[in-house]
């Protein structure tokens, strides 16, 4: 499987409140509240980092799940965050420019 990196649409707003992220598409205005697995998974898109190093590095590390169990629920979660444009995905490191536009 090809790495995807991910990285937060600038077409949104999102706040932190205690341990969840809040998140509303300004496209569309789809709410999302994400849980602490999610929030950090969405903390960590910074378009360099690739999908897989996040959930190694950052989930497998602080949460209690399988590598392939958390590589599996990452992927929904990004698949269904792009469908909304809140999450941009690639098969190569996204800079700021190409961060601006929806990719894949």
């Amino acid at each position: 499987m090809a790495e995807r990196y991910i990285a937060r649409s600038s077409a949104i707003a999102a706040r932190l409140l205690g341990s969840e992220m809040m998140i509303m598409s300004t496209a569309d205005s789809t709410f999302f509240t994400l849980n602490e697995v999610a929030s950090a998974i969405w903390q960590a898109a910074n378009g360099l980092t690739p999908l897989s190093e996040i959930v190694n590095s950052k989930i497998c590390q602080e949460f209690d799940v399988s590598p392939e169990q958390a590589q599996c629920d990452a992927e929904h979660f990004v698949d269904e965050l792009s469908q909304h444009g809140i999450l941009l995905v690639s098969d190569k490191p996204l800079t700021e420019s190409s961060a601006t536009r929806e990719t894949r």
